[in-house]
């Protein structure tokens, strides 16, 4: 069965240093600081899970002549998981590793005109699946004697997948009199909508969400902004997923160039994408034991597994109105430009439906009239699915596709398109024999007929491990009829008495 091996967050420190090529002019003011991690490189072996990956820094802020710039700088990142008690699970074959880093609070200091010190937090949570050897110990000399009690139970297995980069482009047209046009900065959020699983790889449909801010040169501020969307159709490999699992996707771009030439703007992005499935596997097992020989002791182990309820991808609208004083605003800015970073709090059951909260945290590039600045603020989000079960267990990604704001002389509306990625589990719950020894031989009564009259809790299995006696031997010395299981109610229904 398919269990996990490590559930775990934790939260790394990092820091880079950037120096600011000669072509960008000299750091006035800095507003603004962004933060992007690429998913990372994963070794996984000798007790011990390691991750390494590359952090990438979008620094806004404005020159000496006044006017916008973007500088950049990637940095590393690294962090390890020790893996505990994996001495059940086959570590060389069946490892699913699922993993979510998140940088938060990125920060930078201006140390010089030139020079800048950044830090930020990267949250990570680390999950790893494994296929668990799961063995009962049974000592018994005689195997054809024993009596099985069998059971079966309905469970997850899940698999993950992340596809090779993928390179996508678009050239927008421009004014042929706009030679002054001049990039500041270019944002790219990965839209998947739309993710079904075939066999071996799961078909992901969706959208690049691009969001240009430029300017002309004779006219720097206010900046103004371009959105545009690139569609883009890609199968990822996923091992282990067919047509009846249930799938869904999310992505991230670890590249953007944007060039203006000869009146068109052209844009390359690099995008990667990851695939989530699940499905419900039969597992059997035994539930209970005994010889007909010999007397047994038993032992059971009481065991949870995630039972897999639904992936999906999707996407809701987030419109939200604040006083001015609320976003810690003053009266006669106006909204040149919005990034939004999600953050989920919690995913819970309410009578069938998932309901997923959380807030985003605003960064609103303002202009009031003669110079531009940066204030941040927060607002909460609420998105309500269908779900079959309560859920215990899940995997979720909200990612921004668009937002705009709106200001008067008292309030400022935020619009803003959200894409979802969630997979959702709930669990069952049974209890499996762990272990039986025999005792000392059993020596018959040389009774010749032994009767038996059943409580009204009684069932075939109780009476035939009380007696230790086969099951089918009581039922056709009984012409019983046919029941669900040999532990259930109806399998002596209506029976006052049994021979034995």
């Amino acid at each position: 069965m398919q269990s996990d091996i490590c559930d775990k967050q934790l939260i790394t420190e990092l820091t880079a240093d950037l120096s600011l090529p000669d072509y960008l002019p000299e750091i006035k003011r800095l507003l603004r600081v962004r933060a992007c991690a690429v998913p990372p490189d994963k070794y996984i072996g000798a007790g011990n899970a390691e991750f390494s990956g590359r952090i990438d820094y979008t620094i806004l802020y404005t020159g000496n002549d006044g006017a916008l710039y973007t500088a950049t700088e990637s940095g590393e990142y690294q962090f390890s998981v020790p893996l505990e008690s994996t001495a059940d699970f086959e570590l060389n074959e069946g490892l699913t590793c699922n993993v979510e880093c998140v940088p938060e609070g990125a920060v930078g200091r201006v140390a010089a005109p030139r020079r800048l010190s950044l830090k930020c937090r990267l949250r990570s949570r680390v999950r790893i699946w494994g296929v668990k050897l799961v063995e009962e110990q049974v000592a018994c000399p005689d195997a054809a004697q024993l009596q099985r009690l069998l059971g079966q139970t309905e469970a997850a297995r899940r698999f993950l997948g992340m596809s090779e980069p993928i390179t996508l482009g678009d050239e927008i047209l421009t004014d042929p009199d706009s030679a002054d046009l001049r990039m500041i900065s270019a944002e790219a959020e990965v839209y998947v909508s739309e993710a079904e699983a075939r066999s071996g790889t799961v078909n992901c449909r969706g959208e690049v969400c691009l969001k240009l801010l430029y300017c002309h040169e004779n006219a720097p501020l206010p900046p103004l902004t371009l959105q545009r969307r690139i569609p883009f159709s890609h199968a990822v490999t996923v091992d282990g997923v067919e047509v009846n699992c249930d799938a869904c996707a999310d992505g991230v771009a670890t590249d953007l160039q944007v060039s203006v030439e000869d009146g068109r703007i052209l844009c390359e992005v690099v995008i990667l994408l990851r695939a989530m499935a699940q499905r419900n596997e039969t597992i059997s097992y035994t539930r209970d034991l005994y010889s007909t020989s010999a007397l047994s002791d038993t032992r059971t182990v009481h065991c949870t597994l995630p039972r897999a309820e639904r992936c999906l991808n999707g996407n809701f609208s987030l419109n939200t109105t604040l006083s001015l004083e609320e976003a810690g605003l003053r009266a006669g800015l106006t909204p040149i430009d919005l990034t939004l970073t999600p953050s989920v709090s919690t995913l819970e059951w309410e009578t069938g439906k998932a309901v997923l909260c959380g807030h985003c945290r605003v960064s609103a590039l303002l202009f009031d009239g003669e110079d531009v600045s940066v204030q941040e603020f927060e607002i909460p989000f609420r998105y309500i699915s269908d779900a079959c079960n309560s859920i215990t267990d899940y995997d979720v990604s909200v990612e921004p596709i668009s937002c705009r704001a709106r200001t008067d002389s008292e309030r400022i509306a935020v619009d803003a398109e959200l894409a979802v990625c969630m997979a959702t589990r709930s669990e069952v719950s049974f209890d499996m024999l762990a272990e039986a020894r025999m005792g000392e031989e059993l020596h018959t009564s040389g009774a010749m007929l032994t009767v038996c009259y059943p409580a009204r809790e009684d069932t075939l299995w109780s009476v035939a491990k009380r007696y230790h006696r086969p099951i089918s031997d009581i039922a056709e010395r009984n012409s019983l009829p046919g029941a669900p299981a040999a532990d259930s109610p109806e399998s002596l229904a209506g029976i006052s008495y049994l021979v034995v």
